[in-house]
């Protein structure tokens, strides 16, 4: 018997500030809590924007000279801090019902899996990152914070290593992140395009490896890769009008609240 596919909407949006996105993803975690939406969003940043990790002290934000002009809002999600500005950045939300709801990791790897396939067709050295620590047998060494007797992490997302993180030529060019509700999961994905002025330390895929990358066919691609791996037929849609109500309550409370952004 086959798989049963299952439906979701597709939106490609136009670049928002960074608050409005991260209520937007939000009122998307929602919405498949409470009526089983599931939603493939793919969008861009209106400027430059650092988002701090749920867990990370605004005052950190100061180790990183280079991203101190750039507007900062605070992710419902955990992880380090992220540049957002030379990337593609997209969010899928799943209801309780979806197969990946409860798969964490899973979801995690298989998108992850997506990406890389994608960039492999293209000729890139690209992989996951634990496949790239048993081929070197390297391990991250991570700086020692001496008042707390052991190591401290980057700030930066994009220079902590996670089993499962894409890597280019040992470079780190993609990663996650996920929240869940009671009956649903949220996964953030960034993927790095090329260097941003703001974190000039990270090189993307167009640095690593030359030429252009041509976003609207690595969207298509992305799309079609992970319909075919998470079995799940993507339609073309718009947010809905309760959804974007929903995502303005969010913002006045949460994201665009500074007491939000400054909480940790």
């Amino acid at each position: 018997m086959l798989d049963q596919v299952d439906n979701a909407d597709l939106i490609i949006d136009a670049p928002a500030p960074g608050a409005w996105n991260m209520a937007l993803d939000q009122a998307l975690l929602q919405a498949a809590d409470a009526y089983g939406q599931a939603t493939l969003r793919f969008y861009a940043w209106e400027t430059a924007t650092l988002s701090l990790g749920y867990f990370q002290k605004l005052a950190d934000r100061e180790t990183h000279p280079g991203s101190l002009g750039c507007p900062v809002v605070r992710r419902a999600s955990g992880g380090g801090a992220i540049v957002h500005d030379q990337e593609l950045t997209f969010s899928l939300t799943f209801p309780s019902s979806n197969r990946w709801s409860g798969k964490n990791n899973d979801l995690y790897r298989s998108v992850h899996g997506c990406i890389v396939e994608y960039l492999i067709s293209l000729g890139l050295d690209a992989g996951l990152y634990e496949n790239s620590v048993k081929d070197s047998g390297e391990r991250q060494s991570l700086p020692i914070d001496s008042s707390k007797g052991r190591s401290a992490k980057p700030f930066l997302c994009f220079q902590r290593r996670t089993d499962g993180d894409i890597v280019l030529n040992g470079h780190k060019i993609g990663g996650s992140a996920q929240r869940r509700s009671k009956n649903a999961i949220l996964q953030h994905t960034s993927l790095l395009l090329r260097k941003s002025s703001a974190a000039k330390e990270l090189p993307g895929i167009e640095d690593l490896a030359g030429g252009d990358l041509k976003q609207d066919e690595l969207i298509s691609q992305l799309v079609e890769k992970l319909s075919k791996t998470l079995l799940v037929a993507f339609k073309p849609a718009k947010v809905a009008i309760e959804v974007k109500k929903s995502a303005e309550n969010i913002l006045e409370e949460m994201f665009g609240n500074a007491l939000w952004v400054a909480k940790k």
